[in-house]
């Protein structure tokens, strides 16, 4: 029996056919992909942009600065402490869903040197107190787990922790939503601090300072806090404001350099420690709750 071939004719019309059926394959599944990147698109409108670092950091004075999901940090192995911390907080951020936590703090794999470890707070008498507050970040799931590092953290009294820096970072979250957007920096001071805790010997500081700044009708403004955290008690917020100027010559860190448009604007801004009536309006609400809290148990 003589072998059956299909003819020339219809070979070249089969290989002409699957090449056509490739080529719609391939057009489809471009069509798909076009489609679905212009509905994630739409999906993302208004919602926050994400970065790798802080929009805004200082230079480093001791530090070394690692850049995290959405903040900055200059981290000084000395004190196993970062110098400052910064990052951006936009009300599209404040208003975005938030990530449920499911972190605990640990040690940043990040740090060259090695950082503080969860172990050097137990039986330390000292809170793990957060320099960029989780709930900055919440509206980020990498950014909010990264928060939990021990290279954000630093040893806090837990009254200092869970009262007036507490009440501070409200006030911030809604001084993000009234500008739209303002630049933080937060960090302890080295100063006058000898206590340390844990194998890793991290620093208690006796001071934590928070600065932040926006625009206003292109107008810059500027407000920084400096607290001492072995206070007994504390007063209103308005009590540990201190100019830009005096917080400078205490931390050696030049704050929101080249943000004030003039050189003129930058002094006379940054000497100013009264603020005008109704610039940064404080949070009444949080003050009567946290007095409440805090009196005779």
């Amino acid at each position: 029996m003589s072998e059956f071939r299909i003819p020339s004719h219809n070979r070249r019309y089969e290989k002409k056919a699957a090449s056509k059926l490739v080529w719609m394959a391939v057009i489809f599944v471009g069509v798909i992909m076009l489609a679905m990147y212009f509905l994630d698109g739409l999906q993302n409108i208004g919602a926050p942009q994400e970065s790798t670092s802080a929009t805004y950091s200082p230079e480093p004075k001791a530090g070394i600065v690692y850049n995290k999901p959405n903040f900055s940090l200059s981290y000084v192995e000395e004190y196993e402490l970062p110098e400052w911390v910064s990052y951006e907080l936009t009300v599209d951020m404040m208003n975005a869903p938030k990530a449920e936590r499911d972190q605990d703090f640990n040690p940043d794999p990040a740090i060259r040197s090695g950082s503080g470890h969860y172990r050097d707070y137990k039986g330390s008498g000292y809170r793990r107190g957060h320099l960029v507050p989780s709930a900055d970040m919440a509206w980020n799931k990498e950014s909010m787990d990264a928060t939990f590092l021990l290279s954000n953290v630093a040893p806090m009294r837990e009254e200092f922790n869970d009262g007036i820096w507490l009440e501070l970072e409200h006030n911030v979250r809604d001084w993000s939503r009234k500008y739209k957007n303002v630049s933080v920096v937060t960090g302890p001071l080295f100063l006058d601090a000898s206590t340390t805790i844990g194998d890793n010997e991290i620093l208690v500081p006796n001071y934590f300072y928070k600065a932040i700044f926006t625009t206003q009708d292109s107008t810059p403004m500027v407000i920084a806090f400096l607290f001492n955290q072995h206070q007994d008690s504390y007063g209103p917020l308005e009590e540990y404001m201190v100019s830009i100027d005096s917080l400078e010559k205490i931390s050696g860190i030049e704050l929101f350099e080249g943000l004030y448009g003039t050189w003129e604007n930058e002094i006379k801004i940054e000497r100013q420690r009264n603020i005008p009536d109704g610039e940064w309006p404080f949070n009444e609400r949080w003050y009567t709750q946290r007095k409440e809290q805090s009196g005779p148990k």
